[in-house]
């Protein structure tokens, strides 16, 4: 009786499962993707400096690059940037190596600090650059840009990509004579791109040895323009139909 009974439980409960999968699939619903963008122009740069020191003597080497990066971040705080806008990103200290005849043979000692400057105004980033070169950077590892409302713009751009996905639906249920219910589901589509679509476009990168010649007497300044960028937000929308 007592197997019975567990077999009769079974079979109910897969009858069960096998009615709520019908109701399931006979729930008509329709599936749409929707795509909102946002066109804005960048308010910020970000300009990368580094100073790059190499010596056969460890502490030399550090002194002397401590002395250089000094001397640029105290040109910069001349120049009107604020000690917010300057950050350190990386600092390092390594000796440099080699293999010879399978033994390993060390060389010079290298010290690297980059620091990334905030450029409020983006005219002015070619300029930071310049002096930045004038005061004993040794590269330039490139330059990003930022807008300072970027939120409020992908919001803007998921509502419209909402909006977009809505209007398809309701243009494809009108010719089919239906009419659209409510939202079964809803997710952004992560992979858009929406971030790398907004970071720079433009890049430079430059290195140089201390002893190379920099020709202030040019008075070349370098120029940079940020262009427009685009905001892009993708929303996976599913539609019950009545």
């Amino acid at each position: 009786m007592k197997k019975s009974a567990l077999v009769f439980a079974a079979l109910s409960m897969l009858a069960f499962l096998s009615c709520s999968q019908k109701d399931v699939n006979k729930m008509r619903s329709i599936a749409v993707s929707g795509t909102g963008k946002v066109i804005v122009t960048p308010d910020k740069a970000t300009v990368k400096l580094a100073v790059i020191t190499r010596k056969s003597d460890i502490k030399e080497a550090q002194e002397e690059n401590a002395k250089a990066m000094k001397k640029i971040q105290d040109a910069l705080l001349a120049k009107g940037v604020t000690a917010e806008n300057l950050q350190t990103y990386d600092y390092e200290i390594s000796q440099e190596s080699h293999w010879k005849n399978e033994e390993k043979v060390y060389g010079l000692y290298c010290v690297t600090n980059r620091i990334k400057v905030t450029v409020q105004d983006i005219e002015k980033a070619g300029d930071i650059i310049d002096l930045g070169i004038r005061n004993g950077a040794t590269g330039v590892d490139g330059i990003s840009f930022s807008y300072e409302d970027e939120v409020k713009a992908i919001k803007r751009a998921r509502t419209l990509a909402i909006e977009n996905a809505r209007a398809i639906a309701e243009e494809s249920v009108s010719v089919a004579g239906t009419k659209l219910g409510k939202v079964l589901t809803m997710k952004e589509d992560t992979n858009n791109g929406y971030g790398s679509r907004f970071s720079a476009s433009n890049s430079i990168t430059q290195t140089w040895g201390p002893d190379t010649p920099y020709d202030d007497a040019a008075g070349a300044s370098t120029p940079i323009s940020s262009g427009k960028k685009e905001i892009s937000i993708v929303m996976d929308i599913t539609y019950e139909l009545k």
